[in-house]
């Protein structure tokens, strides 16, 4: 049996959830990419005495990783576009820029500096010093596992 075709286009019919998987991984794609541009890792100094904090962030940019993570969101996107303009299988590949991405950010993590160990230090009653993981970071592993989700639906899905 063949496909239905659209009227006029010649080009074979789409689902409406094949074609919202493709709309859902554009979508996702776009929020990984804008994550890289988020706060990902930070210092936090807390002054017992002031009773204040003292934040400083780093950017996902401010690192390779980050670049990766805005490259594989972008790929992603542009898959996403050509699952709703050419087929399905598009759509599906998004799943490797997806996990590009949370590979990207595994790695951002594993500091071989170890610099969360240098910059972990207290002065009881007085100054405490700690290494944070920001919000972006964590948006940017959630985007990556959405992606990847979206894309592998839209594999199982063919249609």
């Amino acid at each position: 049996m063949s496909e239905p075709t659209l009227p006029g286009y010649g080009m074979p019919g789409r689902s409406t959830p094949s074609l919202l998987l493709a709309i859902g991984v554009i979508v996702a794609g776009l929020a990984l990419a804008v994550t890289a541009l988020l706060p990902w890792a930070g210092v936090t100094a807390r002054f017992s005495v002031l009773d204040t904090e003292v934040n400083h962030v780093v950017r996902g940019v401010g690192d390779g990783a980050g670049w990766a993570v805005m490259v594989a969101g972008l790929v992603a996107m542009l898959l996403g576009v050509l699952g709703v303009v050419r087929s399905w299988l598009f759509t599906g590949f998004a799943i490797l820029p997806g996990a590009v991405a949370a590979f990207s950010l595994a790695m951002f993590l594993m500091d071989p500096q170890d610099l969360a160990d240098r910059l972990n230090f207290r002065v009881p009653g007085l100054i405490d010093v700690h290494p944070t993981i920001e919000y972006g970071w964590f948006a940017g592993l959630l985007a990556s596992v959405v992606v990847a989700v979206l894309a592998a639906a839209s594999l199982l899905r063919r249609r």
